[in-house]
């Protein structure tokens, strides 16, 4: 842990105290503990009167210590944005959260593909069908599903992802101990058991608040190569979602829906406007340059192997997947790991490339 760490924390409870704003606190006392600790004249020149007070009757009432100590304490990982641990995507970003607090065993290092499934709290059943299908399909392939936990189409994206036991993506707009919605808690519990993860720039004890969706939302597609939104009225709040994936650079995905439904005015406009119409997930893949992963098919592999050969063999494809990827899929040992993946080796089946990926043969 850094020293400086705890001050952090602190600051995350400060509201008002965004990465703007905190940036020019650490270039002006050189760290947060000097930052927490400098005195209100100076505070006022750097953040102005209102929030110089804010930090000053802040600082009367929390130990940035003791909270980050209990943070920890909880299971909670707290990542600044100068960690490793960092999002690399999301640290790409002009001004990206300073701080994320992060509850599960996931590590965005190991992954690079990220797409976000976003769309109305209240879906049309096809629209639930179509959430869960490509969710489904493209956890399957290797892409880590990224949304907000809400009712409707993210929830139900997200439930198709942990039900085909693969890591997904929550990103909130409360703490991590202020689950919204409540009716999400299993599920937010069933996410990290399956290995994904929580995640919120707001301490754990804070609520949900209006302001805070917007900002969650920015955080979805920052997170993310695409954004593919399945359902959404013209007023849907998955299309802020949109605005900031556009200006981040990002790719958008929508799925086209019947012309008589309110629920998919949204979409429909959206390719209108030149959004991507999806209909397979294949349209998904070759925008990224990816091709479909073949099914494992032992007819042409030979009926030759183990029941964990072919588990493996089904996590390879022609694009190539990571080892770390691969070990954190399987949960075996590392030893019982790589004698597995040698076995396919020496088979000719997969062989290893340049930059630690596996592919198939």
């Amino acid at each position: 842990m850094s020293d400086d760490l705890p001050f952090w924390v602190a600051f995350s409870h400060v509201r008002g105290i965004g990465p703007v704003r905190f940036r020019k606190l650490l270039s002006t006392f050189g760290s947060a503990a000097a930052s927490w600790e400098a005195p209100f004249e100076a505070l006022r020149e750097v953040v102005g009167e209102r929030l110089a007070r804010c930090i000053v009757a802040a600082r009367k009432m929390l130990s940035p210590h003791e909270l980050y100590t209990a943070t920890v304490r909880e299971g909670i990982a707290v990542i600044p944005w100068d960690s490793p641990a960092y999002p690399a995507l999301l640290r790409s970003l002009s001004n990206p959260p300073f701080l994320l607090y992060v509850e599960g065993e996931f590590s965005f290092s190991v992954h690079e593909k990220y797409i976000a499934i976003v769309g109305t709290r209240r879906p049309t059943p096809y629209g639930v069908k179509a959430a869960r299908f490509f969710a489904r399909e493209l956890a399957k392939a290797g892409w880590i599903v990224v949304s907000g936990l809400a009712v409707g189409i993210d929830g139900e994206a997200q439930r198709a992802v942990v039900e085909e036991e693969c890591p997904t993506i929550a990103v909130l707009g409360s703490g991590l101990r202020r689950i919204y919605p409540a009716v999400h808690l299993p599920l937010a519990r069933e996410i990290v058991r399956r290995g994904g993860a929580l995640v919120s720039e707001y301490p754990p004890g804070f609520g949900p608040r209006p302001e805070y969706f917007p900002l969650r939302n920015r955080i979805i597609s920052g997170l993310s190569c695409g954004v593919l939104v399945v359902e959404a009225p013209r007023k849907s709040g998955a299309l802020i979602t949109v605005d900031f994936a556009l200006e981040m650079g990002r790719e958008v995905f929508a799925v086209p829906g019947p012309i008589f439904s309110p629920q998919s005015e949204g979409t429909n406009a959206l390719i209108a406007q030149g959004a991507k119409p999806v209909q397979r997930v294949e349209d998904i893949l070759e925008a990224f340059g990816f091709s479909a992963p073949a099914p494992l098919e032992l007819t042409e592999v030979g009926e030759c192997l183990s029941e964990k050969e072919a588990l493996l063999f089904s996590y390879i494809d022609h694009v190539g997947v990571f080892k770390e990827e691969l070990l954190e899929r399987t949960g075996w040992e590392e030893g019982e790991f790589f004698q597995v993946l040698l076995t396919l080796e020496m088979k000719g089946l997969v062989q290893e490339v340049p930059g630690g990926k596996v592919v198939r043969v």
